[in-house]
């Protein structure tokens, strides 16, 4: 169960929600207690009969705080498997985008569990998570891999992914991919020209791929998925129905790869 979080409009929102339920239905139960019923309507309540009801309602939720907090708790978890079961529902719908898109870069191809990854080039969570996904694809061939550049950190972000679609061209992309995640602190775009020649590409080809009208066309593309799935930083992945938004451990990813297998 998510914690309360005073500083969440939603969770504020629930909470308030919840007050004014348990409140109603307090009140109804102390007026239906105080009014008497009689031949004709039901009389309206004096000045006093008023304040019983308060205190009535004042020393309940005194006396029962749990009664909120449950009522809470209760508005908080449906409110959150509604937003899950929506996830699921936009994933389910976007499925073929984002693991069949034929602009977005594979490995393993044939494997029969995807994962597609949203990252950043700039992003040191990305970055640091790299390492232990390059293990994961060599080591589980098992594992298709899509990966679905994803610029939102500044023009050095959107170099770098032109870059490296462009990088598709000469059939480098992975290696490419895996040399500027190893890149240390700010890049350039010396240093992502220079991974570029170290991952053995061709630097004017390239560069002259770099500027194909489809390179924006697949970044379009993946800002408009991510959008569809609530995603706005980097990294998050999309595994079966499974969105793993934020940095995680390779062993959660791993224990969700096994669960889409049965395991």
């Amino acid at each position: 169960m998510t914690p309360f979080d005073p500083q969440n409009p939603a969770h504020r929102k629930a909470a308030f929600l919840a007050a004014v339920i348990v409140v109603f239905a307090v009140g109804v139960l102390a007026t239906s207690l105080l009014l008497r019923p009689g031949p004709g309507p039901a009389e309206q309540l004096s000045a006093g009969q008023s304040k019983a009801v308060e205190a009535l309602i004042r020393d309940y939720l005194r006396d029962h705080p749990e009664v909120v907090s449950d009522a809470l708790k209760t508005m908080v978890k449906q409110q959150r498997d509604s937003e899950a079961e929506r996830l699921k529902l936009n994933i389910r719908a976007l499925a073929k985008d984002l693991k069949d898109d034929p602009d977005s870069p594979v490995a393993n191809p044939d494997g029969d569990v995807t994962v597609v990854e949203f990252f950043d080039y700039e992003c040191p969570y990305c970055k640091g998570l790299a390492p232990k996904l390059h293990e994961l694809i060599d080591g589980d061939t098992k594992v298709r891999f899509v990966f679905k550049d994803y610029p939102v950190l500044g023009p050095i972000s959107l170099f770098a992914s032109r870059a490296a679609l462009a990088s598709r061209k000469q059939d480098k992309y992975i290696p490419f991919h895996f040399a500027m995640m190893a890149v240390k602190g700010q890049m350039t775009e010396d240093f992502v020209l220079v991974a570029a020649k170290d991952a053995g590409l061709d630097i004017e080809r390239l560069q002259q791929d770099m500027a194909a009208p489809e390179i924006a066309d697949i970044l379009d593309r993946n800002r408009r998925l991510a959008k569809g799935l609530n995603i706005e930083g980097t990294p998050n992945f999309v595994i079966g129905e499974t969105l793993i938004p934020g940095a995680v451990d390779i062993s959660y990813i791993k224990d969700v790869i096994k669960k889409e297998r049965g395991g």
